[in-house]
């Protein structure tokens, strides 16, 4: 059987135990916890964990004890896991929450007096300590440290579910039929990533099909009609258990009315803005793309109304080189009347009569259109 090591209360320095065992206070200390784990003599342990935190390098401490004891380390959070009750949590090999408990990460914090140097000193410290703290998550997790940083940065809490779908735990406990549902977002309001890279892909996809304008004043795309991709980003939202759950059984649910732009924009504000600057960013670079072409001749028209309708450039040049080569045909064919109208044709010469050479025409011709496009261009080959 696994020896059961309960870690109730504070993180606190050794030097703050005596105090903590005068009033009868549960505590959790580096050295408290080394006599448990020598007492368990390398055979696995439990740890029963509700604490809110305390110091970050006895915390760390905590944290490179169990990392080092031989033994197997199953850590589940009975109450609350905070601070740095989070992060030295992240060395045990299996991490179970109640379903009734929290997690909570944010950044190190602490107070200082003294000038403007020891406040810059002290906020450079508290800078390394916050990057320090997401090498635990990050080898628990996998996420990248600027991820985490941002998590904390937002003093992040966590349910139960939650903490398992952002991996800083494994399990819930009493759930071996994986029965309660992921919860779509966390309490901070964020988006689980998965879920995120899904909706900006069909927001982005629609973006691009539709070809739609922005609209400097009202802010909005004036082409795009998100209301026809909303069950799209509804189902993404609410059925993304389903998809992760391979084996789990289908359930009859009531048919959900497809989320509204509005809804969208209220409940992600930051997944909304995020996908209307890329769409500014892609239309403005559009719009540069097509102006570019509009020093050919003929050429202002053209893509005057091609950015109107939302094509391309790529399409817009095809159309400005058909254009350039009708209008040399043209030009062309209005020289010959001219000429024939003229008389010129009846005037003598003091050389042999003859006819145009075929070749030389169309050479001048075909340098004629080649000159069109290499103006349309810029001269670039």
């Amino acid at each position: 059987m696994p020896k059961k090591i309960k870690l109730n209360g504070p993180v606190i320095g050794d030097g703050s135990a005596w105090l903590y065992d005068w009033v009868g206070i549960p505590y959790i200390s580096a050295s408290r916890l080394s006599k448990e784990l020598d007492n368990a003599r390398g055979d696995d342990v439990e740890l029963y964990i509700n604490s809110p935190g305390g110091m970050v390098f006895a915390g760390s401490e905590v944290y490179t004890l169990l990392k080092e004891y031989t033994g197997k380390v199953t850590a589940k959070v009975t109450g609350v896991a905070a601070s740095a009750a989070s992060f030295f949590l992240m060395a045990a090999d299996e991490i179970k929450m109640s379903p009734t408990s929290q997690l909570m990460i944010h950044n190190a914090r602490n107070g200082a007096e003294g000038d403007k140097n020891v406040h810059y000193s002290n906020a450079d410290m508290l800078s390394g300590t916050d990057v320090s703290i997401t090498n635990a998550y990050r080898l628990k997790t996998g996420k990248n440290m600027d991820e985490l940083l941002e998590l904390m940065n937002k003093t992040t809490w966590m349910n139960a579910q939650e903490a398992v779908s952002f991996g800083f735990a494994d399990g819930i406990l009493f759930d071996e039929e994986n029965t309660l549902m992921t919860v779509t977002n966390s309490i901070s309001g964020e988006i689980p990533p998965d879920v995120e890279a899904k909706l900006r892909d069909v927001l982005i996809s629609a973006m691009l099909k539709d070809g739609s304008k922005y609209n400097d004043r009202s802010g909005l795309f004036a082409g795009l009609d998100l209301s026809s991709i909303m069950p799209q980003i509804t189902n993404s939202i609410e059925n993304q258990n389903e998809e992760q759950q391979e084996s789990a059984e289908p359930q009859n649910k009531e048919e959900k009315q497809p989320m509204k732009l509005e809804e969208l924009k209220a409940q992600h504000p930051d997944l909304y803005n995020e996908v209307v600057n890329l769409g500014v960013t892609q239309e403005r670079g559009r719009i540069t793309e097509l102006n570019a072409l509009a020093t050919a001749p003929g050429a202002a028209e053209i893509v005057a109304k091609a950015i109107s309708e939302g094509k391309t450039a790529g399409e817009t040049a095809m159309e400005i080189v058909k254009a350039s080569a009708e209008r040399v045909a043209n030009e062309g064919t209005r020289r010959n009347n001219d000429a024939q109208n003229s008389g010129v044709g009846n005037v003598d010469s003091d050389e042999a009569p003859g006819k145009p050479d075929p070749e030389a025409v169309s050479k001048a011709e075909a340098d004629a259109l080649t000159a069109e496009i290499n103006n349309m261009i810029g001269g670039r080959k």
